[in-house]
């Protein structure tokens, strides 16, 4: 009977440890890792930097320590004045921003090359796993002596906002020691990133600036724009444009192609009306998650989907020097 019972007992344990470990799993959307855009704001008394964080359309892994990361480049508009009047306007061409992983834990990690911000150091970017209560430990934050120390952040609140057809967990994070009184220091949200402080990620302890996400776009679908306790969250079609220059967008020659059967049911065919027949064809998901990439094999490439999902993807066909985009629907 003892050896019974101690039986039921073990099971009893193995069971706990295993529906602990599995029965709370949750997957979170994670950031898009090609064709998007990040729109950051750097307000101070002195004028603005309006910087598009992006990542390139080719070669766009590195890999650091072991890690592989997503190359981040920007380009930055600096004015001399804050708005409305912007004063003198600077356009400084693409240059080398930072990379970034993701883990399929909901954390994601920069490494900041932007202006030699933390000398190249691995930070937190993102932890969808926080509850309320949590604390956030050592994140990089600024000062007025212009030093680059680190704070703890207590988890306020965690809830979730509307996003077209997307639910997105949303996170709000107060710093513990700051310098001057602000309403909240961070706010991340799942799939977009950190809209209060951008792809900075910093707390906020100047006396005179601060950054924030101005715009979020991904395959010309924006997901973010606006103020993040205004209802920023929006879901429109359209991409992030810097303000004061039209020169951001360069626009590149089109791929002629036809896409067909719209919608498809086994089957999709890219058809290319040109000599040159090289290149990639992407299909992504709304959110920009990688379905499957393939070369293109001639005048029409197949692609068979009797294994996908129902639904509408997104399609990117690039040679290197043109490039086209669009949207199919996939119906079985």
């Amino acid at each position: 009977m003892n050896k019974f019972r101690k039986k039921i007992r073990n099971s009893l344990i193995l069971f706990t440890i295993v529906f602990s470990g599995n029965g709370y799993a949750q997957s979170y959307m994670p950031l898009p890792d090609s064709n998007v855009l990040w729109e950051d704001w750097r307000q101070s008394a002195q004028g603005c930097d309006y910087n598009k964080v992006y990542i390139p359309d080719s070669d766009a892994d590195t890999v650091i320590n072991g890690l592989t990361y997503r190359k981040l480049y920007y380009h930055q508009v600096t004015t001399s004045g804050p708005p409305p009047d912007p004063g003198n306007i600077y356009f400084h061409d693409s240059l080398y921003f930072g990379a970034f992983r993701q883990d399929d834990s909901g954390r994601v990690y920069l490494r900041y090359y932007y202006r030699n911000f933390f000398e190249q150091e691995e930070v937190l970017y993102m932890d969808l796993t926080v509850q309320q209560g949590d604390t956030v430990r050592q994140l990089p934050c600024l000062s007025t002596a212009g030093q680059d120390p680190l704070t703890d952040l207590r988890v306020d609140s965690v809830d979730y906002v509307s996003n077209g057809p997307y639910l997105r967990k949303r996170i709000f994070l107060r710093n513990l020691a700051p310098f001057f009184t602000r309403v909240y220091d961070l706010v991340w949200i799942e799939g977009i990133g950190s809209v209060y402080s951008g792809l900075i990620n910093v707390v906020d302890n100047g006396w005179s600036e601060f950054y924030f996400m101005k715009c979020m776009s991904a395959y010309d679908t924006t997901f973010y724009q606006g103020d993040f306790l205004t209802g920023g969250v929006v879901n429109t079609q359209g991409v992030c444009v810097l303000p004061y220059t039209t020169a951001i967008r360069k626009i590149e020659p089109e791929v002629p192609v036809a896409v067909y059967p719209l919608p498809a049911n086994d089957y999709v065919i890219f058809e290319l009306n040109t000599n040159d027949r090289n290149g990639t064809v992407t299909i992504t998901d709304l959110t920009g998650r990688l379905v499957t990439s393939f070369p293109l094999n001639g005048e029409k490439t197949v692609w068979d989907t009797s294994g996908v999902k129902p639904g509408f993807y997104l399609f990117r066909i690039g040679n290197g020097i043109a490039w086209e985009t669009g949207k199919l629907l996939i119906s079985h």
